[in-house]
């Protein structure tokens, strides 16, 4: 299990509310966070693990807010 606190950019969080807007499902809104999640925790914003394929998967808990 893996515990991961945070911070995207806002372009993340315009990108999820477009996609929910235009009724994209919960699999294509699952597909931007986890791109998202696996540039910025992953690869470290492109400094690392380049090919590197990001599943998000089997998710017990996710908390989500925007600040």
């Amino acid at each position: 299990m893996r515990w991961i606190t945070l911070d995207l950019p806002g372009e993340v969080a315009r990108e999820l509310f477009a996609a929910r807007d235009a009724d994209a499902g919960e699999q294509q809104q699952t597909v931007i966070l986890a791109r998202a999640l696996g540039h910025a925790y992953f690869r470290e914003w492109g400094r690392r693990a380049h090919s590197l394929h990001i599943a998000f998967s089997d998710v017990e808990f996710a908390d989500f807010s925007i600040g």
